[in-house]
C-alpha cells in the first residue's frame, strides 16, 4: 500500500527559507569608488572618528564631561569592575520533557 498522494503536496505554510523579504530599504544610489560601505555602522562610526577635527573631538569630550556631572550630581554612582571578574559561564540547557510519571 502506497501514499504517493502525499508526496507531491506543497506546504503553502511554509516559510522560504534561502529568501530574505525585500523591504525596499536598500539606497537608491551606488557609494563613490574608494567609499566605505555605510551599511556596516562599526565602520561608519571608525570613519567618523577618522575625519573629526581636534576641536570637535575636544567639544565632545566636554559635552561627555557634562553629561558624567549631571549623572553624578542626580546620585548616579560609577562601579569599577575588577577585571578578574568574569559573568557566569553557559549553563547547559534543562529538559523536563517526560520527567512526569503517567
Amino acid at each position: 500500500m502506497s501514499n504517493s498522494d502525499f508526496d507531491d503536496e506543497f506546504d503553502e505554510t511554509a516559510d522560504p527559507v534561502d529568501e530574505e523579504p525585500d523591504t525596499g530599504d536598500e539606497p537608491a544610489e551606488a557609494p563613490a569608488e574608494g567609499a566605505a560601505p555605510a551599511s556596516d555602522g562599526a565602520l561608519s562610526d571608525v570613519a567618523e572618528a577618522e575625519s573629526l577635527t581636534v576641536s570637535s573631538k575636544e567639544a565632545l569630550r566636554r559635552q561627555l564631561e557634562e553629561e558624567m556631572e549631571r549623572f553624578l550630581s542626580r546620585g548616579g554612582k560609577i562601579v569599577e569592575v575588577p577585571a578578574d571578574e568574569t559573568s557566569d559561564p553557559p549553563r547547559k540547557p534543562v529538559s523536563s520533557y517526560g520527567s512526569k510519571p503517567i
